[in-house]
């Protein structure tokens, strides 16, 4: 069932793109709710003053943006200081344009360092005590998004017109060398984006994530990340507990430059995992069992193969043939997801994907199985141990 569930699904969500997106673009909403975009950050890459200009530039017609950081001396603070001329002592700055042609203000905050949950959760938690009642959509970004103008009212859309409670975009690692770690990345990551979709397997990304203020009220979300080291996973599952509607917005799919070797690329996806078997366990026992199965009758079928049986000759032709398939589907739906730039740069490490397939299911499981008794874990020169949901433990900090 495995093998023709990749090339359905890839199908499917091929066929479901353009159309979520020709009714966001036809269905005219009652009003544009007021929204307030709260950003994260944590140093300051190459590239950070690419995404200041997009945040502060959306075709959106009424927001703001709320600018949090750990430090007033984090570079991702002075830098936006800098680019917007705010001087030390001034944490407010107001457009001077008409509404829609860029964010009407930018407020910063410093959340200072955090003592027992994650410090993007302590960030997080200090901006939203900056909410204001006008504030009708609350919306979160990572300081390393790449979109365009539409990004924003393209994840409110939904909210907007009242077909989900919560939205989402994801991510698709762009290798910024062409290397095995990188391509292996990449197509690790691209096979559980190709997943989200179906309700039921939506997980909210915290890159790009919006709800109503009615939603943010009803669950509480103040005290649903209070100690915890997890955002979106910890949203995402208190939602469902709710019966809150989730939808994945298909073509918010942010291409994300990447640089991994060995070592960071393991590091950063069990410390993905880990969250995952924290917060939301069904998916973790689920990608355990997914590739747990594919793995033994991937085994079983070989043997049986070079034992000279001529039914697992067939049965290895026809999971390569669908393994093909679905790559070449997969490929369909990422020429439409991006320009033609950004196609070109996934293209050389999508290559290998149909070919790899086995030691992608080998790679994840062994990722997934290695996190089964996790406890500590290091991010962004943070070291933490995990006690709880929400009881984290900050255990020590890099200098």
């Amino acid at each position: 069932m495995q093998v023709f569930y990749g090339p359905l699904k890839s199908w499917i969500s091929g066929l479901l793109l353009p159309r979520q997106r020709r009714i966001f673009a036809e269905r005219i909403p009652p009003e544009y709710r007021p929204a307030v975009l709260i950003v994260a950050a944590k140093g300051a890459a190459a590239d950070f003053p690419g995404f200041l200009q997009l945040v502060m530039h959306q075709n959106y017609p009424d927001y703001r943006l709320v600018f949090v950081t750990e430090s007033a001396d984090d570079p991702a603070a002075l830098a936006a200081r800098t680019i917007l001329n705010v001087p030390r002592g001034k944490d407010r700055w107001v457009s001077g344009k008409p509404a829609g042609e860029e964010v009407r203000q930018v407020d910063f905050v410093v959340a200072g360092l955090s003592e027992n949950e994650g410090q993007k959760v302590h960030n997080l938690r200090a901006a939203i005590r900056e909410l204001r009642p006008g504030d009708r959509i609350v919306a979160f970004a990572d300081a390393d998004i790449v979109g365009n103008r539409d990004w924003l009212s393209s994840l409110l859309a939904p909210l907007n017109l009242d077909l989900a409670d919560l939205s989402s975009g994801y991510r698709w690692f762009v290798p910024k060398r062409d290397t095995l770690a990188n391509r292996i990345a990449m197509n690790l990551n691209g096979d559980i984006a190709m997943l989200a979709g179906p309700a039921w397997c939506t997980l909210l990304w915290g890159g790009s994530m919006a709800m109503t203020r009615e939603t943010f009220d009803e669950l509480n979300v103040p005290a649903v990340l209070e100690g915890s080291l997890n955002d979106d996973l910890q949203i995402t599952r208190i939602a469902r507990e709710h019966g809150k509607r989730m939808l994945f917005v298909r073509g918010l799919m942010a291409p994300s430059p990447v640089d991994y070797d060995w070592s960071s690329f393991l590091e950063f996806a069990r410390r993905q995992y880990l969250q995952v078997r924290v917060y939301v366990p069904l998916f973790w026992w689920l990608a355990l069992g997914f590739t747990s199965l594919w793995l033994a009758g991937f085994s079983v079928t070989l043997y049986e193969a070079v034992q000279g049986a001529a039914w697992a000759w067939w049965v290895l032709l026809t999971v390569a043939g669908c393994n093909l398939l679905a790559h070449r589907l997969k490929n369909w739906q990422l020429r439409m997801l991006f320009p033609p730039e950004i196609w070109e740069r996934i293209r050389g490490g999508r290559s290998i994907g149909w070919f790899t397939i086995t030691l992608n299911f080998l790679l994840h499981w062994a990722i997934v199985a290695s996190v089964a008794f996790k406890r500590d874990v290091t991010w962004a020169g943070i070291h933490y141990r995990i006690k709880g949901r929400q009881r984290i433990e900050v255990l020590g900090r890099n200098s």
